[in-house]
């Protein structure tokens, strides 16, 4: 064999060059930055502000303006890896501590539904980590597995150092932290906003640490869940000023003059639906989930899918946006057997 013969061997295909540089660039920001997305949270938010549209008679508006996001996300936040989490069908364990838990919601439109199973489908052929398990909620696999990548080493060395979340549930504040931030669409797709723990004292009035024991006093309209009747968000962020926690309030009663008389009768008459509140509020973050994150790795191969995925289903501006990203040489002259089902 000669020289030449194993040089051009040696050599990527030229479909996969751009991506490779563009790729190593991306990965010089981050080596270790972990972006998990609450999937249906953000395909919701999607059906509500795109316009409806269309492929091959299906509906597609969510998962157009989900992948948008997430084209947004991978140019501003430049992840090394990627999770996508999803609700299971079903009742989760919540619905069995109260049964009232998010029964006033009204159900999804038609159009959206026959969306969703295209989310895990879509991200199966992209080659993107996704996870669901029956029984809990997108919420809570997010901080399971927030929790345990922060805690993964390698050689010594932290795996992860940073987690950033996209979301539009402002129920995953309770997560941020020095290490972890939220990502939040605000106005449509377009607008978003970062929470860390300055901007979410500043959103809510209460440290991201006591957004359950403030969920736990004035309860959730959203989730259906009923806190302490007669106290609304200023008499619950005052509490939490002064004490902290739900438990260092209720253990105060008696001798704090601080608490006034009839906030007292309220307190004391509405003690077990604070704590079911609390426990309904809480995120699970022990779930016995198995995931790995080398699979979750951004590599070329995902956004040569990502290609793949957007021309299938004619998302010509989501197809224009990842190749001014990592754009092409010309494929004219390629004989590549990729090539014709990418164009």
């Amino acid at each position: 064999m000669t020289k030449s013969a194993v040089e051009l061997r040696a050599v990527p295909s030229l479909k996969i060059l751009p991506y490779l540089s563009n790729f190593m660039n991306l990965l010089n920001y981050s080596m270790s930055h972990l972006v998990i997305v609450d999937g249906h949270a953000i395909a919701h938010r999607a059906y509500h502000s795109i316009p409806p549209l269309t492929s091959n008679g299906q509906p597609v508006n969510a998962i157009y303006g989900f992948y948008s996001m997430i084209l947004s996300a991978l140019d501003t936040l430049k992840p090394k890896y990627l999770i996508v989490c999803l609700d299971s069908p079903g009742p989760n364990f919540r619905n069995e501590e109260f049964v009232g838990y998010r029964a006033q919601r009204k159900p999804a439109d038609v159009d959206l539904k026959t969306q969703l199973p295209l989310l895990p489908k879509t991200l199966e052929s992209a080659g993107i980590s996704h996870y669901s398990m029956g029984g809990f909620e997108a919420d809570d696999l997010i901080a399971t597995i927030t929790k345990k990548s922060l805690r993964r080493h390698k050689k010594g060395k932290k795996i992860i150092n940073k987690v950033t979340i996209i979301t539009g549930d402002k129920d995953l504040m309770q997560l941020v932290d020095d290490k972890v931030s939220l990502f939040v669409p605000v106005q449509g797709l377009s607008v978003t906003k970062t929470y860390d723990s300055e901007a979410v004292k500043e959103r809510l009035g209460v440290n991201p640490n006591q957004v359950v024991d403030l969920k736990a006093l004035m309860g959730d309209q959203s989730d259906n869940y009923p806190g302490i009747e007669g106290i609304g968000p200023k008499t619950a962020i005052d509490l939490l000023t002064k004490f902290q926690t739900l438990d260092n309030i209720y253990s105060s009663l008696e001798n704090s003059a601080d608490i006034k008389d009839t906030v007292k009768s309220k307190l004391i008459k509405d003690k077990e639906n604070a704590y079911l509140s609390q426990k309904l509020a809480s995120l699970v973050i022990n779930i016995p989930l198995k995931f790995t994150l080398r699979s979750s790795r951004l590599v070329p191969d995902t956004y040569l899918s990502l290609e793949k995925l957007f021309s299938e289903y004619n998302f010509k501006s989501l197809l224009a946006r990842i190749r001014r990203r990592y754009p092409q040489k010309s494929t004219k002259n390629t004989s590549d057997s990729n090539q014709a089902s990418l164009f």
